[in-house]
């Protein structure tokens, strides 16, 4: 469906500009209102966005993600949650956004209204669910919407924190995706009610699981609270007080999930059936330690990274 959409949005430029070129395609949507048809640039506007929002599991498209992610097998949903729909959808909208939307306002506040909507949905949703997996791929909805939001402002600061998020948004989610696979290969299940007390017996997985969450949630000094940061400052000087208020108090809801998920897996008492549960295979193991090393790393090393940024004259 998504592939159709986008498809029939290019044949709409196409039939209208003569051209898929990026150049005449950005001035095509500069000037839409003075092409010979202006519905079809609108009909295409609306046809790309809802293209790519589905592939990048953007409320309201989300629908088939958490679906896709709690039924695939444990290695297939590392690679959805981690990259699939980041390259898939998000990848695209940021190129869609900053190279042939550039002159058209009203596309960024569709994306704005998408990525608040996703933010807060993904959420919340998240906060009723008792599959970890599951929960993760709401999460993903929400964190999704970080990015999108970022890229709604149009702004290079605002590019930049989502490119950062796109970046640690791949690093965490697939830590916890591999932490959640760890918890599948030991115990069979991925239901948060029949696990409990396994950070005695995976203290590797658990703390990981920790740290990957804390990033999620945007706490100092991880690599996703910097991401995070730079996007919130964009979204302050494109759409205002409000709209950052609303994105930085949906954090209050992903800290309140993860804490959710950590007691229910971790934390909570041991159950009987899961007292010979040991760590996890080492393949399984080197994964998360590497990934959570990254965001470790990229969070310690940011202010370099931010100040390279700046002698770039990107910021």
């Amino acid at each position: 469906v998504a592939s159709a959409f986008i498809l029939m949005g290019l044949a709409l430029i196409f039939l209208d500009g003569g051209s898929l070129q990026y150049d005449a395609v950005r001035t095509l949507f500069a000037n839409w209102q003075e092409t010979p048809n202006p519905t079809l640039i609108i009909v295409a506007f609306i046809m790309l966005i809802s293209g790519f929002s589905i592939k990048a599991g953007v409320a309201p498209f989300h629908g088939w993600l958490p679906d896709a992610y709690q039924s695939a097998p444990a290695p297939v949903s590392v690679i959805l949650g981690g990259i699939v729909t980041k390259m898939a959808g998000v990848y695209a909208i940021i190129r869609l956004v900053d190279d042939l939307l550039t002159e058209t306002g009203v596309v960024g506040m569709a994306f704005m209204l998408l990525g608040i909507f996703s933010i807060v949905l993904g959420a919340i949703s998240a906060l009723g669910v008792r599959d970890f997996k599951r929960i993760l791929a709401f999460s993903s909805v929400s964190q999704i919407g970080y990015i999108v939001l970022g890229v709604s402002c149009g702004s290079g600061l605002g590019f930049i924190g989502a490119l950062l998020h796109f970046f640690n948004h791949a690093t965490f989610k697939s830590t916890l995706f591999v932490n959640s696979a760890a918890v599948e290969s030991r115990t069979g299940t991925t239901d948060i009610e029949q696990l409990g007390g396994l950070q005695k017996q995976m203290p590797i997985t658990g703390t990981s699981n920790i740290i990957a969450f804390l990033s999620t949630a945007g706490i100092p000094p991880l690599a996703g609270f910097w991401s995070k940061l730079l996007i919130i400052i964009a979204v302050w000087q494109a759409h205002g007080g409000v709209v950052a208020g609303i994105a930085l108090c949906a954090t209050i809801f992903t800290v309140a999930y993860f804490l959710l998920l950590q007691r229910k897996v971790f934390f909570g008492p041991s159950r009987d059936a899961l007292t010979d549960i040991k760590e996890a295979a080492f393949p399984i193991k080197l994964a998360s330690i590497l990934l959570t090393c990254i965001t470790v790393g990229a969070g310690i090393a940011f202010p370099w990274i931010l100040r390279f940024l700046q002698a770039q004259g990107w910021l």
